[in-house]
């Protein structure tokens, strides 16, 4: 009966830790308490982000401009993706609270997961959002019967992100520019993962990376739902191993980073 009681509680704290902990302190540490912050952040930039290379895209001819409408609507789960895991950990820093977290006797891989899955949730909704209004200026079609597969293609890709992001605020427990190396891989992004520009007419090793960063294969996967061609379930399926490959990544940079810098006392160090 103890042991029962223990393993229910046990299992009570956990899930709290990753739920409700990993909630408070994405929320606070990435500054979206305050609604004027959240939404010009979350919605303002990706609209005025789609917006742009729509124009840009019809003054060039390249590409009906729904093209480049669905590849921006992608790559707005990009900024929550990138961003708040990189923002929750190395705020933790600025805010001189990184000792004391690291110093609980919580499990570090349930304590950063749970962060991840908010910036999943946000950047799913921030995805959609953008696909609704991509119908409205870009004439983006959105079959009905489809929805669901295209549902799925947008969450792989919000998950695929925000695990690289969680891999950038591991890397930010040693240095200074998480948050630039999340601009410059967002803006990487755009130029080498078929967002904007085909993959197939960029260089051999630009193509070659974007295939290893996120989104390339969702957005793929995305474009073949709506296109009604087949294979959007490997593609979204060669997404989810990559967000999988990024999360063992980043808790095992996680925990090397961290013994490095107990061992060196830098964990405050800004």
């Amino acid at each position: 009966m103890v042991g029962t009681l223990q393993r229910n509680t046990g299992a009570s704290v956990t899930l709290r830790l990753f739920f409700v902990a990993g909630w408070r302190s994405h929320m606070a540490l990435f500054r979206w308490m305050r609604p004027s912050a959240f939404f010009p952040t979350v919605i303002g930039v990706p609209t005025v982000q789609l917006i742009w290379f729509v124009h840009l895209g019809h003054y060039v001819g390249s590409h009906p401009v729904a093209y480049y409408a669905v590849g921006n609507a992608l790559h707005a789960c990009a900024i929550a993706g990138l961003f708040a895991p990189a923002m929750s950990i190395q705020g933790e820093r600025l805010s001189g609270t990184l000792t004391a977290v690291l110093a609980t006797p919580a499990r570090r891989g349930i304590m950063f997961l749970g962060r991840v899955v908010p910036a999943v949730l946000i950047g799913f909704l921030t995805s959609v959002v953008m696909f609704a209004f991509g119908t409205l200026v870009a004439g983006v079609e959105l079959p009905w019967a489809r929805l669901p597969q295209l549902a799925g293609a947008v969450l792989v890709t919000a998950t695929s992100c925000s695990a690289f992001g969680l891999l950038i605020g591991a890397i930010g427990l040693r240095t200074r520019e998480a948050i630039l190396i999340a601009n410059l891989t967002s803006y990487f992004m755009l130029l080498v993962c078929g967002v904007n520009v085909p993959r197939e007419s960029l260089p051999g090793w630009l193509e070659a990376m974007g295939l290893l960063m996120p989104i390339t294969h969702g957005l793929q996967a995305a474009r073949d739902v709506l296109a009604g061609t087949a294979g959007a379930g490997w593609l979204m399926f060669l997404e989810l191993l990559k967000a999988l490959a990024y999360l063992a990544m980043a808790l095992a940079t996680l925990r090397l980073l961290e013994q490095s810098s107990r061992r060196h006392a830098v964990l405050d160090e800004m």
